[in-house]
């Protein structure tokens, strides 16, 4: 089960909109452990509205928001839309890939 109700696992944005040296996975800003993931999901090419996900495979704790994607921003091309869900579930289980795509796009900038 999926926690929803703490904001502050929102912090994990801070890794993506002021880069670290640290990778993700990152630190969860609610247990401390490095558990942190995040996704985005752009709707349409072209386009900076999206979703966005960050959730702790730790702790459970996760939020899921509309978002303006990053412009640098491409999705994974093996997440396949129609499985996401406003809970991580589906994202859980590619988080591994998912944490590989973040670290390349953000240390490619």
């Amino acid at each position: 089960m999926w926690i929803d109700n703490d904001d502050r696992i929102m912090e994990i944005l801070d890794y993506i909109e002021k880069p670290s040296k640290e990778c993700f996975p990152v630190t969860c800003p609610i247990c401390g452990k490095r558990e942190g993931h995040l996704y985005f999901h752009r709707y349409m090419q072209g386009n900076a509205r999206g979703g966005m996900w960050t959730w702790c495979s730790a702790c459970r704790h996760s939020a899921h928001a509309t978002y303006r994607v990053p412009k640098f921003w491409e999705n994974l091309k093996d997440i396949n839309f129609a499985k996401l869900a406003s809970h991580p579930d589906y994202l859980e289980e590619k988080k591994n890939c998912i944490d590989e795509w973040n670290n390349k796009l953000i240390f490619k900038r």
